[in-house]
């Protein structure tokens, strides 16, 4: 049995994989990440395949754990080409671990089709893939909660309530303002992506969307989208 870990600005998930077949994903703050989680929750695996944006010291403290278990450890990182797929960037470790392996994951299950992945998470990614599996390059932008706390924190006397529910209607009140803007400006780029590959006459095949924000997301956007909240275990399974 395997364990694939997704570990995130915040939080990580993981999964389970036995005889082909993963489990459902769970989840854990990275700060709970202990050796003592590590040995109730991943003792009777035989080997952990880790992906991590940024948090070396998540990834140290397991290798070690693993070592120390006589457990295999492996670490995947973004790379130039990983079958069809190709990475647009000039330097291909730039582009993060998390966007890499969702492209890898999208094309493993729509072959061959044009596709934009929307990551919604702590940032927001928009990432354009040829059907022939060369990455056209893609957007970083805050994500849904970064541009509304960015707002509040930046400006004394705008004050929000953190429960608006998601819209794109013009806010009557400043915290419908603030909220409304956020959702609005995501909104926007996602539909200006579209409008840019469809104005290069091409056919967009597929709209898929993952990340915490990716069912609110799709509930707000014009083009019919697929959410896929587990799209990096898809591309963290092309390396096992």
């Amino acid at each position: 049995m395997l364990v694939l870990l997704d570990i995130g600005n915040t939080r990580t998930k993981y999964c389970f994989v036995n005889q082909g077949k993963r489990s459902p994903q769970q989840a854990i703050l990275n700060q709970s990440i202990s050796n003592a989680f590590l040995c109730e929750n991943f003792s009777s695996v035989l080997k952990v395949v880790v992906a991590s944006v940024s948090n070396t010291a998540a990834t140290d403290q397991i290798n070690a754990w693993c070592l120390g278990n006589n457990i295999v450890y492996q670490q995947v990182y973004s790379e130039i080409k990983k079958n069809k797929i190709v990475s647009g960037y000039e330097d291909p470790n730039q582009l993060g671990v998390d966007r890499w392996l969702a492209l890898i994951g999208a094309a493993r299950l729509y072959p061959n089709k044009n596709l934009l992945i929307i990551d919604a998470g702590t940032a927001t990614t928009i990432d354009f893939l040829l059907a022939s599996g060369q990455h056209q390059g893609g957007w970083i932008l805050a994500g849904v909660k970064l541009l509304i706390s960015s707002v509040l924190s930046e400006t004394t006397q705008v004050k929000a309530n953190l429960e608006e529910k998601e819209s794109l209607a013009f806010g009557f009140n400043t915290s419908e303002n603030v909220h409304n803007a956020a959702w609005a400006a995501t909104i926007g780029a996602i539909h200006l992506a579209i409008s840019k590959i469809e104005n290069q006459g091409l056919i967009l095949d597929e709209v898929i969307i993952t990340g915490g924000n990716g069912d609110s997301l799709a509930q707000l956007i014009t083009h019919k989208s697929t959410v896929i909240s587990e799209l990096v275990f898809n591309g963290i399974e092309a390396y096992i």
